[in-house]
């Protein structure tokens, strides 16, 4: 009975998994490829492009400009499409948007949503100064 009890033990601790598999760390769904962001009177202009770099296709990608002051304090956030309802892995789509200038605001961060509200993981999201 001894014996098949530490039989029982070795395989036993043979079996059991020696810790959690490591999964490799996604990606970012999207990147900024290029961004100019200025400022003419009461309106901020955004142009710029972004890319699905992702596995999957992105449907209705919306994106939202957090505005900063100069403390670092969030104004304000507001947001805008992108000008392709669809967006492929590896393809690209531009935007252009225009918003009220908040005031005091002299950089913003960008992050980005899908028709679902799903967050997205964007790289190159800023800072960016409001030239």
């Amino acid at each position: 009975m001894t014996r098949f009890i530490a039989a029982f033990l070795l395989i036993a601790t043979l079996l059991y998994p020696q810790g959690k598999k490591s999964k490799k760390p996604k990606g970012p769904d999207a990147v900024i490829e290029k961004i100019e962001v200025r400022r003419e009177g009461d309106v901020v202009l955004l142009d710029g492009t972004v890319k699905n770099t992702g596995i999957k296709p992105i449907h209705a990608m919306t994106l939202h400009f957090e505005f900063f002051a100069p403390n670092k304090e969030s104004l304000t956030i507001q947001s805008g499409p992108v000008e392709s309802a669809f967006i492929e892995p590896g393809d690209e789509a531009e935007f252009r948007l225009q918003v009220k200038y908040p005031t005091r605001a002299i950089e913003l961060k960008i992050e980005a949503r899908d028709k679902d509200q799903r967050d997205l993981s964007l790289d190159n999201n800023g800072p960016y100064r409001i030239e």
